[in-house]
């Protein structure tokens, strides 16, 4: 009999699944700051170069999907087994979610240059501790918006097969990125070949 600590928890194809759920955001910010820089780039060299930008940000993309999948497997597995595995990929999947949506719109702010309203960045300029306010809002803010899904995946179950639905079409989009990444590979060969 195995330890506890070596038992499976998981089918491949739920750890697959959870992997896809992993690889949707980072695909799709990756391809978004891609895009946003391929216009440039094609008109200061050539678009052979602009394509091969996209292949990094998918090859990218696909190593930084295998990271963030690992520690997300990982606190999955945590889990207590009593919940059934829908529960746990859900409750993983979205708490994840939840953090890359957060991840983005804070890199977003920051990339369309929106500077904070004036009130309040002199307001935050007279204090001694500015990053800590903006901490005390946006941290709870993350809290919150992390815990209401999670209580509601844990307490109804209506709400725990849409997201498990949800999932699923989620699923397809990244089957389709993966798809993506392997002709960006098969382009980053051919470059290397070719230069």
């Amino acid at each position: 009999m195995k330890p506890w600590l070596f038992q499976p928890k998981y089918t491949w194809g739920e750890r697959f699944r959870l992997f896809l759920v992993c690889a949707f955001p980072v695909h799709v910010w990756a391809l978004l700051m891609a895009f946003r820089d391929f216009s440039w780039v094609a008109e200061r060299t050539r678009v052979w170069d602009a394509v091969g930008l996209l292949a990094y940000a998918l090859l990218i993309a696909l190593l930084e999907s295998v990271g963030v999948f690992l520690p997300v497997l990982f606190l999955a597995w945590l889990l207590p087994v009593r919940w059934h595995s829908g529960q746990r990929i859900a409750l993983t999947g979205t708490l994840f979610l939840v953090v890359s949506v957060w991840a983005m719109l804070g890199q977003g702010y920051f990339l369309v240059q929106n500077p904070l309203p004036e009130s309040l960045f002199n307001l935050l300029s007279a204090s001694e501790h500015p990053m800590r306010i903006l901490a005390a809002v946006i941290l709870p803010l993350i809290a919150l918006s992390a815990a209401i899904p999670a209580f509601l995946i844990l307490k109804s179950r209506k709400f725990l097969e849409g997201v498990l639905q949800f999932f699923e079409r989620l699923t397809l989009l990244s089957t389709f990125y993966l798809l993506l990444d392997v002709i960006g590979i098969v382009i980053l060969v051919i470059r290397s070949l070719t230069q």
